[in-house]
């Protein structure tokens, strides 16, 4: 058997709280998923002024990013040089979905609808930094906040 991470709810939350200020901070209106390694949404927010289709467009983008393990922006350019690429059931290739990734494995996908290309891969972005951030201090220990960064535990400052 293989020990593998997993996207848990509080990770789910983390990204979302950090995706929806981004999305505040840019006065976008969009639906924001989060999904697990299957594509199973874990959450889901629709912000106030997102549009009726955003929340399905929001989950499949992230749960395109998930199964395929990429960026949909790549999806899409693949799609416009490859048309038949569209046919594939429960995908979405729009720019806007991102897969998380902990320890090289996929273990979700994040994505956002409602904005320009450019602003949907901001609020994935931001839900993105925000776990790395919070991952690094967890690997480094409870006292990492005040180390400076690239200290390693226990080590003289």
């Amino acid at each position: 058997m293989r020990d593998r991470p997993t996207l848990e709810l509080a990770d789910a939350r983390i990204m979302m709280a950090a995706a929806r200020e981004e999305a505040g901070r840019r006065r976008l209106e969009v639906s924001i998923a989060v999904v697990d390694e299957a594509g199973v949404p874990i959450l889901l927010e629709r912000l106030d002024g997102a549009r009726l289709h955003t929340p399905e467009a929001a989950i499949l983008k992230a749960r395109t990013a998930a199964i395929t393990r990429g960026d949909t922006a790549e999806l899409e350019q693949l799609a416009r040089d490859n048309p038949g690429t569209l046919l594939f059931p429960g995908r979405l290739p729009l720019t806007g979905g991102m897969p998380i990734a902990a320890k090289g494995a996929v273990v979700g996908g994040i994505g956002s609808s409602g904005a320009s290309p450019e602003g949907d891969r901001a609020v994935c972005h931001a839900g993105l930094d925000a776990l790395k951030q919070i991952s690094r201090l967890l690997e480094l220990g409870p006292d990492a906040a005040a180390r400076p960064e690239g200290s390693a535990p226990g080590a003289a400052s």
